[in-house]
């Protein structure tokens, strides 16, 4: 079960937003609409340039690079996105 910090948890699949426009615009357009797997947790950082308080909880996500940007690459891509870019995907 994930902490009262994060919602997600390693292992848990996420697929990031297309759209955000509440989160950070950092989030590369090419991970946009993607699918990955939660494997590091980084917690809360402050945000002292936009002074907005706390970012939302910092995730790294495994992506397969043939599902980013197609063909049949064996390659893996590591991404950091914040909470509010990602919704998980619920197996079932």
């Amino acid at each position: 079960m994930a902490s009262l910090e994060h919602q997600l948890e390693p292992g848990d699949r996420a697929k990031v937003k297309l759209e955000n426009t509440e989160g950070n615009p950092r989030t590369p357009a090419y991970i946009r609409g993607k699918t990955g797997v939660v494997v590091s947790l980084h917690g809360r950082i402050a945000n002292p340039t936009d002074h907005r308080g706390i970012y939302p909880p910092l995730y790294t996500l495994l992506f397969d690079v043939a599902d980013v940007f197609g063909g049949d690459r064996q390659d893996k891509l590591y991404v950091d996105l914040h909470e509010d870019w990602l919704d998980r995907v619920v197996s079932g």
